[in-house]
C-alpha cells in the first residue's frame, strides 16, 4: 500500500440524459477531445494532490463535520463553457445555477482544512462540472458547439452527500474510491 494517496473532495453528479448526449457529442470530436466517463462526473470542492494516507481519516472527519451541518439542495446544470477560454480550451465544462450552497460548503471546507495545515486555494471557487479535457488542437466544430450550448440546460442534480475520494490515475482513465462520505440533511 502506498504511503501517499492522491485525493479530492467532491459532490457526485448523475449522468442525466442531456449530459450523456453532450458527452457522446464531445466523444465524436476525435482524439483531441477526451470526455469524462459518465460514472466519474463530479464537482470538485477541494483538490489535495498527494497526501499521507494516515491524514485521510482527519480529512474525512472534517468533511463529515462540515457537510452534516448543511441541508441537501438541487443545482441546475446549465451552460457549456471552456477553461481558460473558448478560443484555446483545455477543459470543457457545464455550469451551474442555484449553486450558492455548494460555494458555501467549499468555503467552509477551505477554512476548516486550512486549520489542519492544508493550503487554501488561491482562486475563488466557481462550481462547474468538467465534461472533457482537450489533449491537442481541438476541431473547429468544438467552438460552434460551445456557442450553440452556452445556455443549454442539462438537468437538475440533487446534492445530498459529498465524498473524499482517492484518485488512481491509470492509462484507461482515473479510478475513484470513496474514502469518507458526508451526508447532507434531507
Amino acid at each position: 500500500m502506498a504511503d501517499n494517496v492522491r485525493c479530492f473532495i467532491a459532490a457526485t453528479i448523475p449522468g442525466t440524459p442531456p449530459l450523456r448526449d453532450m458527452l457522446d457529442a464531445l466523444g465524436e470530436m476525435g482524439r483531441a477531445v477526451k470526455p469524462v466517463a459518465v460514472d466519474n462526473l463530479h464537482v470538485t470542492l477541494k483538490f489535495f494532490g498527494d497526501v499521507p494516507r494516515e491524514q485521510t481519516a482527519a480529512i474525512g472527519r472534517t468533511l463529515q463535520e462540515v457537510v452534516t451541518a448543511a441541508e441537501a439542495f438541487d443545482v441546475v446544470l446549465k451552460g457549456l463553457g471552456a477553461f481558460p477560454h473558448p478560443g484555446r480550451p483545455s477543459v470543457i465544462w457545464a455550469g451551474m445555477d442555484n449553486a450558492e450552497p455548494l460555494v458555501q460548503l467549499a468555503v467552509e471546507l477551505e477554512d476548516r482544512l486550512e486549520a489542519l495545515g492544508y493550503v487554501r486555494e488561491s482562486r475563488p471557487f466557481h462550481p462547474h462540472l468538467t465534461l472533457a479535457r482537450i489533449k491537442a488542437r481541438p476541431p473547429e466544430s468544438l467552438r460552434g458547439l460551445l456557442q450553440q450550448c452556452e445556455a443549454t440546460e442539462f438537468g437538475t442534480a440533487v446534492i445530498d452527500h459529498v465524498d473524499l475520494y482517492e484518485s488512481e490515475l491509470r492509462r484507461e482513465g482515473p479510478r475513484y474510491t470513496v474514502l469518507a462520505r458526508g451526508g447532507l440533511e434531507a
